[in-house]
């Protein structure tokens, strides 16, 4: 029960955002270019190649309901240029692999 205690109404904060490109200021092209980009480039090459060329990610988020196939977020940061955060959905069977690199 302390767990939920700590929880209390009012202690709960909201956090803000961190400031980067909106999808409101980068064009609509733009943003689906880098989509379509970073999955021809990143679609199916392994974790250990994404690690390698990015570096350790800002952070590593566990998909809700696991994703189809059971996966998570590797999470870089914004492209300044498409306002795109870039994260990539890995797969979690097996080698990791990338799955996917939605622009958000």
């Amino acid at each position: 029960m302390l767990g939920l205690a700590a929880c209390a109404h009012d202690e709960i904060h909201r956090i803000p955002r961190e400031s980067h490109v909106s999808s409101t200021s980068a064009s609509p092209l733009a943003r689906s270019e880098r989509e379509a980009d970073m999955n021809r480039q990143w679609q199916n090459r392994t974790l250990a190649e994404l690690l390698e060329a990015y570096g350790r990610p800002k952070m590593v988020m566990n998909i809700p309901g696991g994703g189809m196939p059971p996966s998570f977020a590797v999470v870089y940061g914004p492209d300044p240029a498409s306002g795109c955060i870039d994260a990539f959905a890995v797969s979690s069977r097996g080698e990791p692999v990338v799955r996917i690199y939605p622009c958000r």
